[in-house]
């Protein structure tokens, strides 16, 4: 019988080691405008080697730009040109790549996968929906292909925290089996807050009424069995239906006043605040679209030139060279990784106007489809990168003031082989629902058929939850007496 008892052994592993650095430089890519100048106003108050650059005067204009200078200035021991930070983006790159791969080797647990995704994803500040429904979906399930599509519905959820795309459209886009992705969606609607995921408010009533143990009461049979009715406001006919008295039906509809509709309400951002463009887009004097970056917001920043002066000197202790020297690599760190920031963003912003050219022409009807894929190969960067250059970022356009993430959705076939991204259809329904008759309001069905003499292939189904996000009530609702 082998001996049993506590064993110490040691093994040697290689793996992939997200330094300080690199997790600074993903934040500041990440953050917005106004969080990007707290944590350079934090890194200022740390690091008394860096120091902001009065903006340069026209007669300057061919002295040496803030990294320049440090490069030129600086010792021997500060020589952390373009070949280290690229170092750093390579360590990146390899993250999002191999991490997989790499963590079967090591033994990591389900639970260190969601930390890392934890610290890879998330901006600092107060818990976001996405981080609260990821601790949720952390112990759902113990089945990967579940969990992934856990992931991959929390992605796809709006700002009110429905579910637009249909189950079975996300699954062949994402090449997730269907059944995962049908078990995941049934975990999320019991996930909290109450009715998030839903893909309409009949199915959101539906869940927060599960979860309140109400599934069977008057409420819910109004929602299940006298959904158009009671939407349109014939009471009656679900007294009728469900064989109850009117008292009955009225109790029933008290009960569903008191239910969220915007389930995701309490994490919506506040949308009362100032908003700085991170670039522009408007016309040049040859009538072509080009993008004006707004750097106004981000501080320039150099290293104090007297330290260098203090360590080409002899008189310094080597604690005191060891602490000015760390302080300076952190300093040029962070000027790299804003700069780095900026053309990111630069590169993203120019291959969203020659992929959305048509939208900056037209308007959101002409918006196209576009994944965070495409565009990840287009700029030769990973997926994550342009999900968080993306993040938080506004662009000043002729049709108003959109984030970057707005430009990425996916898109409903046409007739002729082509594809209409979502905002799109959305803007054809609002037209067609603008000429309507009060009198006599189309039916979804009509406004399906409408769509589809547009060219525009979409079943009844979507129709209504596009109708829905516009604010539009059913046709019952929208008839008006003339």
């Amino acid at each position: 019988m082998a001996n049993q008892g506590i064993n110490q052994s040691q093994k040697q592993v290689q793996g992939l080691v997200l330094t300080p650095q690199l997790r600074q430089s993903l934040r500041i890519l990440q953050v917005p405008a106004a969080e990007l100048l707290r944590e350079i106003g934090e890194e200022m108050a740390a690091n008394p080697l860096l120091e902001e650059v009065e903006p340069v005067s026209s007669e300057r204009l061919d002295a040496p730009t803030p990294a320049e200078d440090a490069e030129e200035e600086g010792p021997r021991e500060l020589a952390l040109g373009d070949d280290d930070f690229d170092a750093l983006k390579r360590m990146k790159e390899d993250w999002d790549e191999s991490y997989y791969e790499e963590i079967r080797s090591q033994g990591y647990t389900q639970e260190d996968e969601e930390r890392r995704r934890h610290l890879m994803e998330s901006a600092t500040g107060e818990a976001s929906l996405a981080e609260h429904l990821a601790e949720q979906a952390r112990t759902a399930s113990d089945d990967p292909a579940v969990q992934e599509a856990l992931r991959l519905l929390i992605d796809a959820l709006d700002e009110r925290g429905f579910l637009e795309e249909d189950l079975s459209s996300l699954a062949l886009r994402s090449g997730q089996p269907y059944e995962a992705v049908v078990t995941a969606h049934t975990l999320l609607l019991g996930f909290d807050p109450p009715g998030i995921g839903a893909r309409d408010l009949r199915e959101c009533f539906l869940a927060q009424l599960r979860q309140r143990g109400r599934g069977l009461s008057t409420a819910a049979r109004l929602v299940n069995d006298c959904w158009e009715p009671m939407m349109g406001r014939r009471l009656e006919e679900c007294a009728r239906l469900l064989d109850l008295e009117m008292d009955g039906v009225r109790e029933g509809l008290s009960e569903l006043a008191k239910l969220e509709t915007v389930p995701a309400r309490r994490f919506a951002r506040d949308d009362n605040r100032v908003v700085t463009p991170d670039a522009t887009v408007e016309l040049d004097d040859e009538g072509k679209w080009k993008v004006v970056m707004d750097d106004r917001h981000v501080p320039k920043l150099r290293l104090v030139p007297a330290y260098k002066d203090m360590l080409a000197g002899h008189t310094l202790g080597d604690k005191e060279r060891t602490y000015i020297l760390e302080r300076m690599r952190q300093g040029k760190f962070l000027i790299g990784a804003i700069e780095e920031r900026q053309r990111t963003i630069e590169r993203l912003a120019h291959i969203i106007v020659d992929r959305q050219g048509d939208f900056f022409e037209h308007g959101p009807a002409r918006l196209k489809p576009l994944t965070m894929t495409d565009v990840a190969k287009e700029m030769g960067v990973h997926e994550t990168t342009v999900g968080r250059a993306a993040a938080n970022k506004w662009m000043l356009t002729p049709h108003g003031l959109k984030e970057f993430r707005w430009f990425f959705t996916s898109g409903v076939a046409t007739s002729d082989g082509g594809t209409v991204a979502q905002e799109g259809v959305q803007e054809m329904i609002a037209d067609i629902l603008a000429r309507e008759n009060p009198a006599t309001p189309l039916a979804d069905e009509a406004i399906t058929a409408e769509l589809r003499k547009r060219g525009v292939q979409i079943a009844r189904r979507t129709v209504a939850k596009y109708r829905e996000a516009l604010g539009q009530p059913s046709a019952h609702m929208r008839r008006q007496r003339l």
